[in-house]
């Protein structure tokens, strides 16, 4: 049974399982990598880690949104000074080209995939939240909040993972700036009335 609890003690056994198994996947495909590695390799029991999560994905999700929760200090400006953006894209994409090496590797299996779909889901609950509050009372925005969060996120994880699969070739402001053309024009397009 997992535990969901935040002490001390349960989040420092969870960044352990995670550091392992990011150690892991830099020398190996996702795909091979068992539980018996992460727990040997993070020096705990099997039981440890069933108690925190149900199998190597959850784990790999809960790392996601942990990085999410730690990038997402604040809203942060827009590129061309207007207004504020509802999520620090930048800080991610410097997060993940710090990481060139992890995210490269994971292209090779199915742990892009499964990183990618739990960055989404959790940005765009993120996104749906923070454009719902520049809606203002009374008014019906041209594209309902949520299409218009999950439309957002969207490109951003399809810069995302172009940018990947390029080799992180581009400096992650190019990434950013092209990314905020255009989803600053959709966002300011989707919330008119």
């Amino acid at each position: 049974m997992r535990q969901t609890k935040t002490d001390r003690r349960s989040l420092r056994t969870r960044r352990t399982l995670m550091r392992a198994m990011v150690d892991l996947m830099r020398v190996k495909r996702y795909d091979v990598i068992t539980v018996q590695e992460i727990t040997d390799h993070a020096n705990v029991g099997r039981s440890t880690f069933y108690a925190h999560f149900t199998d190597k994905d959850d784990l790999l999700v809960d790392g996601v949104h942990r990085m999410i929760e730690t990038l997402d200090t604040s809203t942060t400006a827009n590129p061309d000074g207007r207004g504020t953006w509802p999520y620090p894209s930048l800080a991610l994409l410097h997060h993940i080209g710090a990481q060139a090496d992890l995210y490269q590797v994971m292209a090779r299996g199915r742990a892009l995939a499964l990183f990618l779909g739990a960055l989404h889901d959790k940005l765009t609950s993120k996104f749906a939240e923070r454009l719902a509050a520049r809606v203002p009372p009374g008014a019906t925005p041209a594209v309902p909040v949520p299409l218009l969060a999950a439309m957002t996120t969207s490109m951003l994880i399809a810069a995302i993972r172009s940018w990947i699969e390029d080799g992180l070739a581009e400096p992650a402001e190019s990434i950013d700036h092209a990314f905020h053309i255009a989803a600053d024009a959709t966002i300011r397009a989707g919330l008119r009335s």
